[in-house]
């Protein structure tokens, strides 16, 4: 009992810590609550000798990202996957997720979608439906005789379909073998320990005769677990789907209130995952999926899975051999070939378990294993689709033409592209677009009037407009932060909206220069109604319900990865667009 609790309390400590950078031993038992100082420090004493979190002037932190990648598999992690040749992607949430994919598309790699499915991606994990509810059937056989009534909490991750899955198949397996009435109540816990706890407090204390937990990750039954502890709940059952990290198997091993957990192997996972790519490299064919094992795990039978030595858990070399029934992939037979891996939480003890098995199987093979952090992938995508971007857009200019650039991260790229052109006319309010095409043989820079703006190092206001009563450009290509059919083009700053608009009014053809991240996205203050505009250029990450969206509104959508032209028909050239419908 004593050393279940311990386990819950170390994870919970690790928990609060990967949602901070560092905190204070006081600080650490305040959010614990009910801990003594004392006991913190021996719990940190102990998760630094593992090697789990780190000392820092006076305060401690979560082994960083970098750090827990050097320590399972040998190197930092790399910031670079734009150039991998195979990619496996976690269920990351957001626009991110949609640029990573749109990587692989582009690029036309095997794409691996591990745990969720994703478009694009063939899914490499278990059958969650199928996990949950086998795990189900055995906890209600279990319980017959044991319990009147079975009254249960369901800690689930609703935001992500594969946990919501385990969730829905565990209530319906426990549903067929149970043989008593059943009320369930089904919360959220978000996939953070802290959150899982305070709601499943607030479960128990509304209805304290609950005597079942199950968790659809580690996480979330320990935390459920230590909200019991927390009111003095005794007879609890606890079931979870994962299997991610010693802690659990710690308290699993002691037998109290946790029953049983279906494990997911993230070793055989990772190594699954690594010998699907592998064969994809060869020249096979990917599957339609690649369904991973899974096994009940007891008190009884954790050591025919698990051996314990030195408090770590290591999954027997005989059962992942067992377990991973496919056949070994082939060598690497040409030139060293890299896969990328974008774990969303490095450290976390289902990654870090997953990269140490990838690493060993990619060695062995003769490939590279490239471990990424999200953020660095998506921004070197998004900064290719923006170069995509604005040579689709320097296509569009003719010899004779004026063209209106403003400032923006994308109008320096169109400026690279359009020095490479004779004969234009470039009108900017940008000193760094400017800067870079002073001197081109060529090229006529024509810098608009306005209050110098430092912080974008453009000119804005009033006066800026006076250069198109004598001038009208032909083109004007904008860098805009959202672009969508009710809003229109928009701006995060007043002053850069305004000058946008004055380019808009100042040219014969208005273009929109935008990645995925932008399309569907509306900043707060509107350039123009989307009517002024004659074209989106953007790339194919944008969701088809926005270009549609778009099209409808009588715009036309250009995809600069593919060169396809969505809706309507452009302009002749040197005209204006004919008038549409204004849009609200």
């Amino acid at each position: 009992m004593i050393n279940s609790l311990k386990f819950i309390r170390q994870s919970k400590i690790i928990s609060i810590l990967d949602e901070c950078d560092e905190l204070s031993v006081h600080e650490l038992a305040r959010r614990l609550g009910r801990i003594s100082v004392v006991t913190v420090r021996r719990d940190l004493s102990e998760l630094v000798a593992k090697g789990m979190i780190q000392r820092r002037h006076g305060a401690v932190a979560r082994l960083g990202a970098t750090a827990a990648a050097t320590e399972t598999t040998g190197a930092s992690i790399d910031d670079q996957i734009g150039d991998v040749d195979a990619l496996i992607l976690p269920p990351i949430e957001g626009g991110g997720a949609d640029t990573l994919r749109s990587m692989a598309r582009r690029r036309g790699i095997p794409f691996l979608a591990e745990s969720s499915e994703q478009e694009g991606g063939v899914y490499v994990g278990p059958d969650n439906f199928a996990v949950g509810r086998e795990l189900g059937n055995r906890a209600g056989r279990s319980l017959n005789g044991k319990i009147a009534t079975a009254r249960v909490l369901l800690v689930s991750l609703e935001r992500l379909p594969n946990t919501r899955s385990r969730c829905d198949g565990f209530a319906k397996g426990f549903a067929e073998t149970f043989k008593g009435p059943t009320e369930s109540w089904r919360i959220d816990g978000r996939g953070r320990f802290r959150d899982a706890l305070n709601f499943s407090i607030d479960a128990f204390s509304a209805h304290p005769t609950i005597n079942i937990v199950f968790g659809v990750n580690d996480h979330s039954v320990l935390a459920a677990l230590e909200a019991s502890n927390r009111l003095d709940i005794e007879e609890v059952y606890g079931f979870c789907v994962g299997g991610e990290g010693g802690a659990l198997f710690d308290l699993l091993q002691s037998g109290h209130k946790l029953r049983a957990c279906a494990a997911l192997f993230p070793e055989i996972v990772g190594t699954l995952a690594v010998d699907a790519l592998a064969r994809a490299l060869n020249g096979q064919a990917l599957p339609k999926e690649i369904l991973t094992p899974h096994a009940i795990l007891t008190p009884e039978n954790l050591a025919e899975f698990y051996d314990h030595k030195e408090e770590q858990w290591t999954l027997k070399a005989e059962t992942e051999a067992r377990l991973a029934s496919e056949p070994a992939a082939a060598k690497s037979a040409g030139p060293r070939k890299i896969i990328g891996f974008v774990p969303h939480y490095p450290a976390h003890d289902w990654y870090r378990n997953m990269i140490r098995a990838m690493r060993r199987r990619t060695d062995a093979l003769g490939y590279e294993l490239r471990v990424a952090a999200p953020q660095a992938g998506i921004a070197r995508e998004i900064k290719a689709l923006r170069e995509l971007i604005a040579r689709a857009a320097a296509a569009k200019v003719e010899p004779g033409d004026i063209v209106a650039v403003n400032a923006g991260e994308i109008g320096l790229m169109l400026a690279d592209e359009l020095s490479k052109l004779r004969d234009i006319t470039v009108v900017t309010n940008a000193l760094e677009i400017m800067e870079r095409l002073d001197g081109v043989a060529g090229i006529k820079v024509i810098m608009t009037s306005g209050e110098y703006y430092s912080k974008y190092r453009c000119l804005v206001g009033p006066s800026l407009g006076a250069l198109f009563e004598t001038l009208k450009a032909n083109k004007a290509f904008l860098s805009v932060d959202g672009v969508s059919t009710h809003f229109g083009p928009s701006a995060v700053d007043e002053r850069l909206a305004l000058a946008a608009r004055r380019f808009i009014e100042g040219s014969r053809q208005a273009f929109v220069l935008a990645d995925h991240s932008i399309v569907g996205v509306d900043a707060n203050n509107r350039i123009a109604p989307l009517r002024s505009i004659v074209e989106v250029i953007t790339d194919g990450g944008t969701l088809p319900v926005d270009r549609l969206a778009l099209a409808a509104a009588g715009t036309v959508v250009t995809l600069a990865d593919s060169g396809e032209e969505r809706a309507g028909t452009p302009p002749a050239k040197g005209r204006h667009p004919p008038p549409r419908a204004a849009v609200a």
